[in-house]
């Protein structure tokens, strides 16, 4: 009798994977502990009606999250209160207007000087349509919406060594490859090189499948007819008409398109899941959704209160508080603290709280582990909006560029206007850390002048002075513009899913989507369900990196 085989879980998940597809394989894994099954978004936790009455909570941090857990908790109840160190709530929601000022460490003090109507997304300019939790609430506080155009066939990609510097839209670039490839291929299938893998009417179903995702001749070739065929998909130098069937745009080489490199530099980012069609944005500005919230919460955020100390007790919660405009301190006490302060802030807090600020060790350390990753956007108002004159026809969208503004956005609102507002820079990595290195005036320079190699007309339409810029790891009170887990220990992030004590952390910075405000949303439901099950008697605890159960009725809080 042989050996009986010994199945790896890699071999024994690829085998249920030719046999039954992802979907089956999917299954497997949780069946088998490897992957948590996700909860459909069913709206915020159900708390019973006043269950929070007599319970105080203070909440530190006006963010999303933050305004998410008061507005909710709220609701049940509990006396909520808002610390909020910034002289305005919504954290990196910021939208930027005229007379708004922008602060950063080391920098003066930035004016926006748009027009009354004009506004940048500083922070967060978008919605996937799959972030159902961010659309809910836009429903439920009457914020409206409306279509963001992520990508457009006709915006540009550019860098210095491809096309001979020139700009060339995306539609020629991703047309142009598809056709080349699928030429390739066809040629490939007809000197009969994959019969083996291609069986029965395999053979003549690839082809034609080739032919029309490579927009293919009959005789499998890429390249355009003298006829008019209704679907030359690249572009035209002259549009069809009456007198003319057009003529297309020439077409790029195979060679072009490889040296030109342009897959490496984010073009198919928007195949990627989170900014697939069809995105959205609030009507007028990424800030109207802290609006919505602060219609109804408003009286419960104190601005101008930043945290300076913490005292986590076995009973509840103790927060030194500095006004930073007078600069009086004070002492708050709560039964639960919730912290929507970025990470590197909080870790500053308690580091200067002292050793015997009641923090477990390994939850100071998981605090402390996290880093910010920095960001940098730049706005300018154009007195034109050039990019949807006749000769760019830009609605939308974004342009790519391998240079250190990385990519330009065009407004997608208010078209056929006047005039527009475009994001010319969103970077990050090491291009942000050398952009925000730069002094204001050298950003707007260097961003001009790398704007200028996209659209050359770019000069001519917008006035220096009208830019403005952000480096969000300047920006007092944020550090960075999301919470950058690569390379650390996954210990430390399931640690600070759970509460010390009385003491919890929200924000995107404790979800699998940092950087966005969906992220936010439901790492504070994640807590406000935890803050529920205390008040209820039943709550999860952590020690050491692992999760018990806490039984009704025992007394010690949080770490025993």
């Amino acid at each position: 009798m042989g050996e009986k085989r010994r199945w790896t879980r890699r071999q024994f998940l690829e085998m249920v994977g030719a046999a039954g597809g992802s979907t089956a394989v999917y299954q497997s894994m949780v069946a088998m502990g490897l992957m948590k099954t996700p909860k459909a978004y069913a709206g915020p936790p159900r708390l019973p009606k006043e269950s929070g009455r007599g319970k105080t909570v203070l909440i530190l941090g006006a963010g999303v999250a933050g305004l998410t857990a008061a507005f909710e908790l709220s609701k049940a109840g509990y006396e909520c209160r808002i610390l909020e160190a910034a002289p305005r709530a919504g954290g990196r929601n910021y939208t930027v207007r005229s007379g708004d000022f922008i602060y950063q460490e080391g920098k003066p003090r930035q004016v926006c000087m748009f027009d009354t109507d004009q506004y940048l997304n500083a922070g967060p300019g978008r919605i996937p349509y799959h972030h159902q939790a961010v659309l809910a609430y836009c429903r439920e506080l009457d914020v409206a919406l409306q279509v963001y155009v992520m990508e457009n066939r006709a915006a540009l990609f550019q860098t210095p060594d491809a096309f001979n510097g020139q700009s060339r839209a995306n539609r020629r670039i991703a047309n142009d490859t598809r056709g080349r490839i699928a030429e390739m291929l066809a040629k490939v299938v007809n000197q009969n090189v994959l019969d083996e893998e291609l069986l029965g009417d395999d053979k003549e179903n690839l082809l034609s499948l080739l032919q029309s995702f490579g927009q293919l001749d009959e005789e499998y070739q890429y390249k355009y007819s003298p006829r008019y065929q209704g679907n030359w998909r690249a572009g035209y130098v002259i549009e069809p008409n009456v007198e003319t069937p057009g003529l297309p745009e020439p077409e790029l080489s195979f060679t072009q398109l490889l040296d030109s490199q342009f897959w490496l530099h984010r073009f198919y980012q928007p195949e990627d899941y989170e900014w697939q069609a069809t995105m959205f944005q609030p009507v007028g500005g990424m800030d109207k959704i802290i609006d919505g919230f602060l219609r109804r919460i408003r009286s419960l955020v104190c601005l101008n209160q930043q945290v300076v100390g913490l005292q986590n007790n076995e009973d509840g919660v103790m927060v030194r508080v500095q006004d930073t405009q007078t600069g009086a301190e004070d002492y708050m006490t709560a039964d639960f603290c919730i912290s929507n302060m970025p990470l590197p802030i909080l870790d500053q807090v308690i580091e200067n709280s002292g050793e015997d600020s009641g923090f477990d060790p390994f939850f100071k350390e998981a605090v402390a582990a996290v880093p910010f990753a920095p960001t940098c956007k730049v706005g300018w108002q154009a007195e034109e909006r050039f990019w949807e004159n006749e000769a760019n026809r830009i609605y939308g969208g974004i342009s790519w560029t391998n240079q250190t503004i990385t990519q330009i956005w065009y407004p997608s609102a208010d078209f056929f206007t006047q005039k527009g507002v475009l994001t010319g820079c969103y970077n990050f990595g090491d291009n942000a850390v050398d952009f925000g290195d730069l002094d204001l005036e050298s950003r707007l320079l260097k961003a001009m002048d790398q704007a200028t190699r996209v659209h050359p007309e770019f000069p001519d339409y917008v006035p220096l002075d009208l830019g403005l810029s952000i480096a969000w790891q300047q920006v007092p009170h944020q550090f960075g513009g999301w919470a950058d887990y690569q390379g650390v220990d996954p210990r430390y992030y399931e640690r600070l899913l759970q509460s010390d004590r009385h003491f919890w952390v929200t924000g995107d910075q404790v979800s699998y989507l940092p950087g966005w405000q969906e992220g936010a949303i439901l790492s504070a439901h994640h807590v406000i369900e935890q803050v529920s099950q205390v008040v209820s008697g039943v709550w999860v605890a952590a020690k050491r990196g692992k999760i018990r159960e806490v039984p009704r009725g025992e007394h010690q809080l949080g770490m025993p």
